[in-house]
C-alpha cells in the first residue's frame, strides 16, 4: 500500500468524532462502501448510520470505503478500508450503499480495478458477496441487477440486523453462495436477480422511526457540512411534489420527536453546538424552541436543508436569525404558478416574494432557489416566468446574493411523472442559454447550470433494465471512466438508451415494476391526469388509505 495513501486516510480517521470502531474482529467482515467522495460519504445518514448498526450486530465487523478524491489522476487506482486498510477481497461483503444514479459508473470502475469479476454469475464463492442498497438501487435495481448477489429493497435498519444473522449462519453451516440466497429470498425487502422470486419485491418500511430516528453516528471537519451532527427528523414528506421519488418512496410519512432527538444528539454536544437537519420539509408541529431550552447547551445552532414556504413561521425564523444561518434554500422549481400546481406546489410567486421581504430582519445574506428545466406542459411562459421571478426578488431586496440553480426534470420511477418523456439536449439547452443570457442583465446572481450530458445518463440509469449489460461491460473493460468513452457508448447504443427516456402508457410494463413500494399504481396514474389539470392534492394525513401504503 502506498504510504501517501495511507497517511491521508490515517489524517481523515484521525479527524473524526463520536462512533469509533473498537471490535478487533468478527466472524463475518463487510466493507460498507459509499461510491463517492469521503466528504459526501459523511453526510449520508443512510450510509453512517448502516455502518453504525452492522458493527452493533454480533460477530460481524463492518468497515468503510469511500473514492477519493483525486481518483481520476491516480494510476494505480485501489480502495482500502479507512479502519484497517485491508483491500476489498479481504471481506466475506462488498456492501454498496448507493444515494445517486451516476455512482452507479463508479462501481463499476470499483469492481474492475479489484479484479472482481463484473457480474454475479461470473463470481463462484471464492470472491466476496456483493450487496447493494440505498435509494438510487431500490427504486430501480435493473439497471444494475445482474450485477450485484443481492439487493437491499428500502429501509435498511432491520434488514441490516436480519441480514447479519444469516452471514453468521451461513458460515456456521458452511453454505455455499447458491444455498445462501435460498435462505434469503423470502424475507421482505430482500431481492436476489439470480434466484426465483415471488415479484413484486415489497418495499421494507422501518415502523420504528419515530422512536428511533436516525443520527449520523461520525461528524469531521471534513464532511460537506463540516462539524456537523446530522438528524432525520421525518422520513418521507407529507406534501406530494409529483416529481419527487422521495415524497413517494419513503411512505407512510413519520416524524420523530424533539426529545428524542435531543437524546440522540447529546453525544455530540461536546464536539460541536453545530446540528444539520435533513428534512424534505420541516413539521410546523416540531418545536425547535422547547428542543434548545431543553438540550443543555444554550449555544446550539440549527442548519436547515432546505425550506418548504408552508412551514415557515415565526419561530423558524427567529431560530435561523439567532443561529446565524447566512444561506437559505427554497425550491419554486418552476416560474409560474401555473406550472407548481402540475407540479402539485400550492405556494405562489406572491408567497415567495413575501417570503423574501420577511428575510431582509433575519440576517440572511444568500437566498438559494432551485429549479428545473423540461417540466411536462412547460412552455415559454414559464420559462419567462422564472427570469421574472428572480428580478423581482432582486427589486425587493438588492443586498440578497442570489443562487440560481438548475436541473433537468427526469421522470423518476414510483412518482406520477413515471410515464413522463425527458427532454432532448436540444430543447434543454436553448432554455439553459436564454436564461443565462437574461439572468446576467440581474447583479449579483450566481448561476449554476447542470450539464445535460450527466443528466442523460442519469435518466437512462433511473429508468433502465438489464439490457445495459452491454453498457456495464464496455465500462468495465475500459481503463477510465470518461465522456469520450461514455459517447462512443451512446453511439454505439442510441436506440436502445433513448428509449428509456421515451414517454410510456399506462399499459406499458416498467422495469421498475419488480417493486412494490405500497403505493397503487392506479393512484400515481391518478395523480398524472390531475396535474395536467392544474389540480392540487392535498398533503398526507395518517392512515388517510387513499395512496394504498397505509392500507
Amino acid at each position: 500500500m502506498n504510504w501517501n495513501i495511507k497517511k491521508e486516510i490515517i489524517n481523515l480517521r484521525e479527524k473524526e468524532k463520536g462512533f469509533k470502531l473498537t471490535k478487533k474482529g468478527g466472524d463475518i467482515s463487510i466493507l460498507l462502501i459509499y461510491p463517492n467522495k469521503y466528504s459526501v460519504s459523511l453526510n449520508n445518514l443512510g450510509y453512517t448510520g448502516i455502518y453504525e448498526i452492522f458493527n452493533r450486530c454480533k460477530g460481524v465487523i463492518c468497515e468503510r470505503a469511500y473514492i477519493p478524491e483525486d481518483w481520476k489522476k491516480r494510476k494505480d487506482f485501489r480502495l482500502y478500508s479507512i479502519e484497517s486498510f485491508k483491500s476489498p477481497s479481504e471481506f466475506d461483503v462488498l456492501a454498496f450503499s448507493v444515494s445517486f444514479e451516476l455512482d452507479f459508473l463508479n462501481i463499476i470502475y470499483i469492481l474492475k480495478n479489484e479484479n472482481i469479476p463484473l457480474f454475479s454469475y461470473e463470481r463462484d464463492d471464492a470472491y466476496p458477496l456483493i450487496v447493494g442498497g440505498g435509494i438510487a438501487l431500490s427504486a430501480n435495481p435493473e439497471s444494475l441487477a445482474d450485477v450485484f448477489d443481492i439487493l437491499f429493497i428500502g429501509e435498511g435498519e432491520e434488514l441490516v440486523r436480519e441480514f447479519s444473522d444469516f452471514l453468521i449462519l451461513k458460515k456456521e453451516k458452511g453454505l455455499t453462495k447458491r444455498e445462501f440466497f435460498e435462505l434469503l429470498k423470502d424475507i421482505e425487502g430482500i431481492y436476489i436477480p439470480s434466484v426465483d422470486q415471488k415479484l413484486p419485491i415489497k418495499r421494507r418500511v422501518y415502523l420504528n422511526f419515530e422512536n428511533d430516528p436516525m443520527v449520523s453516528p461520525i461528524i469531521s471537519e471534513n464532511a460537506v457540512f463540516s462539524n456537523m451532527a446530522l438528524c432525520e427528523l421525518v422520513r418521507g414528506c407529507r406534501y406530494q411534489c409529483r416529481f419527487c421519488l422521495a415524497g413517494y418512496f419513503y411512505r407512510p410519512y413519520r416524524s420523530s420527536s424533539m426529545e428524542i432527538i435531543n437524546k440522540k444528539l447529546r453525544n455530540f454536544y461536546d464536539f460541536t453546538p453545530r446540528i444539520g437537519i435533513i428534512v424534505p420539509a420541516v413539521d410546523p408541529s416540531l418545536n425547535f424552541k422547547d428542543f434548545v431550552n431543553n438540550s443543555d447547551n444554550e449555544e446550539l445552532v440549527f442548519s436547515f436543508s432546505s425550506l418548504r414556504l408552508e412551514d415557515i413561521n415565526q419561530d423558524l425564523l427567529d431560530l435561523i436569525k439567532r443561529s446565524g444561518q447566512k444561506t437559505v434554500t427554497i425550491a419554486p422549481e418552476a416560474g409560474t404558478d401555473r406550472l407548481r400546481r402540475v407540479l402539485n406546489k400550492g405556494f405562489t410567486n406572491e408567497d415567495i416574494l413575501n417570503f423574501v421581504d420577511k428575510l431582509k430582519g433575519y440576517g440572511v445574506q444568500t437566498l438559494k432557489l432551485y429549479f428545473m428545466l423540461g417540466l411536462p406542459t412547460e412552455s415559454g411562459e414559464d420559462i419567462e416566468g422564472i427570469y421574472s421571478l428572480i428580478k423581482e426578488i432582486r427589486s425587493l431586496n438588492p443586498k440578497l446574493e442570489i443562487t440560481a440553480s438548475f436541473s433537468t426534470f427526469i421522470p423518476k420511477p414510483h412518482t406520477p411523472f413515471q410515464w413522463e418523456s425527458m427532454k432532448d439536449k436540444d430543447y434543454i439547452v436553448e432554455k439553459q442559454k436564454f436564461l443565462l443570457k437574461k439572468l446576467r442583465e440581474i447583479k449579483k446572481v450566481k448561476i449554476e447550470m447542470e450539464d445535460y450530458f450527466w443528466s442523460f445518463w442519469q435518466g437512462v440509469f433511473s429508468r433502465g433494465d438489464r439490457n445495459l449489460n452491454t453498457l456495464w461491460r464496455e465500462v468495465y473493460e475500459n481503463k477510465e471512466i470518461s465522456v469520450k468513452i461514455l459517447n462512443k457508448i451512446l453511439r454505439n447504443n442510441k436506440d436502445l438508451l433513448l428509449g428509456y427516456l421515451e414517454e410510456k402508457g399506462k399499459s406499458d410494463k416498467l422495469s421498475w415494476d419488480v417493486i412494490d413500494t405500497g403505493v397503487r399504481k392506479d393512484y400515481l396514474w391518478r395523480e398524472r391526469e390531475r396535474a395536467y389539470e392544474g389540480k392540487l392534492t392535498m398533503a398526507c394525513s395518517k392512515n388517510c388509505k387513499v395512496c394504498g401504503v397505509c392500507l
